[in-house]
């Protein structure tokens, strides 16, 4: 497994925009695809995407084999990790 972290700068653009700005994590598996993504926003909102939990209201797991835009800081298993335990996810009541 890799890992990575990216800040977008943007908004979301839809009907929670007023979210802001957001960080991303990823954890990518040997097969190159997103196995489990947090998005933390500026409002303080997270949400936790993984195999188990694709796809609500808010957004989906990404789709397709992850690629890199040259903006992204790998991270460690550990950092991702706690990143997960100690957000408290807006979507989801725990993660798995």
């Amino acid at each position: 497994m890799k890992y990575f972290y990216y800040h977008w700068n943007k908004s979301r653009g839809d009907q929670f925009d007023h979210w802001g700005t957001s960080d991303w994590y990823f954890e990518i598996g040997q097969d190159g695809y997103v196995s489990r993504s947090i998005q933390i926003y500026a409002s303080s909102n997270a949400l936790f995407y993984s195999e188990q939990h694709i796809e609500d209201v808010y957004g989906v797991l990404p789709e397709g084999k992850f690629e890199l835009i040259g903006e992204e800081k790998e991270i460690s298993k550990s950092e991702f990790e706690c990143v997960i335990d100690s957000t408290k996810f807006t979507n989801v009541a725990s993660t798995i």
